[in-house]
């Protein structure tokens, strides 16, 4: 018998069998489409998965979701369509198969804690940074939801940078506020995170200039989480995050600050040690620990 992950996001819904050794034993994707209507989505979902072997399902998806199942956000648009349904009474009531859900950042964060570079860390904190930015805050028995299931939603935090208007945390920090940065600075449009970083490294003037304050908006971005937790440690995940120079320049960078309490800081700055299938791993631990309380 084998688990099935299965991550929801707006581009792809991507599958993995996964053994008791959370090994990944087959995977596969397909595109994620507009669906007009709850029962076209859910459908297309479950459809050509083969369940002979599956003892549990698990679920990663964006969102605000309680632990109940429910969707109480809206995310990208070719999601939307799951915002006030239950993702667990959906694909239960089609597979015949107990599911469990969570959300996707907060996924990641729970295989980090428990297999990567947030482990054994009596607290911490995943700050994924992508189109938006995805979080997850866990202490030492695992991933703090928070009564609503809000917590570690930083994307949506108000913050207010070194005299600029005060925007959500995903408006200065993440990827796409890296190109807006760069756009605004170049006049050139169009231009996405890959090509800027390259920019920078070879040395353009622009480029260098809108890394630099991107990553003091990342590390003002670092400095208000640890205000308000004071994480034993922070690892910071995305496709970015793979990148030496990168996690190096946020570490030097934040070390510059000179906002606040900063210097008391302690917390670390770390890298995920996991990226690719990080959602559905964690899911399935998930899942697995928490069909051993029922």
């Amino acid at each position: 018998m084998s688990y099935l992950g299965i991550d929801i996001g707006g581009s792809y819904i991507k599958y993995a069998y996964v053994n008791k050794e959370y090994e990944i034993t087959k995977q596969w994707k397909k595109p994620t489409y507009l669906c007009q209507s709850v029962e076209e989505f859910y459908n297309y979902i479950c459809e050509d998965i083969n369940l002979d072997e599956v003892e549990l399902i698990a679920v990663s998806a964006p969102g605000v979701i309680n632990d109940e199942g429910y969707v109480k956000s809206r995310a990208a648009v070719n999601v939307q369509i799951m915002y006030k349904t239950n993702i667990i009474e959906e694909l239960t009531k089609r597979t015949k198969l107990q599911t469990f859900v969570l959300n996707d950042a907060k996924a990641a964060g729970y295989w980090e804690l428990q297999k990567g570079n947030g482990k054994g860390a009596s607290s911490s904190v995943y700050f994924i940074i992508g189109t938006g930015i995805g979080g997850c805050v866990c202490d030492a028995n695992g991933v703090i939801n928070g009564v609503d299931g809000m917590a570690g939603e930083f994307s949506q935090l108000p913050v207010h940078y070194q005299g600029k208007e005060a925007k959500q945390m995903t408006e200065y920090s993440s990827m796409q506020a890296l190109t807006q940065i760069y756009e605004a600075k170049s006049g050139e449009l169009l231009i996405d995170g890959k090509d800027i970083c390259e920019r920078y490294h070879n040395k353009e003037a622009v480029a260098v200039e809108a890394i630099e304050e991107w990553c003091q908006n990342i590390c003002h971005s670092l400095y208000t989480i640890i205000l308000f937790y004071n994480p034993e440690v922070i690892c910071i995940g995305g496709g970015i995050s793979e990148e030496d120079w990168f996690i190096e320049k946020v570490r030097t960078t934040f070390d510059s600050l000179k906002a606040g309490m900063i210097h008391l800081a302690t917390t670390r700055i770390e890298r995920c040690k996991f990226n690719n299938n990080a959602n559905i791993l964690g899911a399935v631990l998930y899942a697995e620990n928490k069909s051993k309380t029922i």
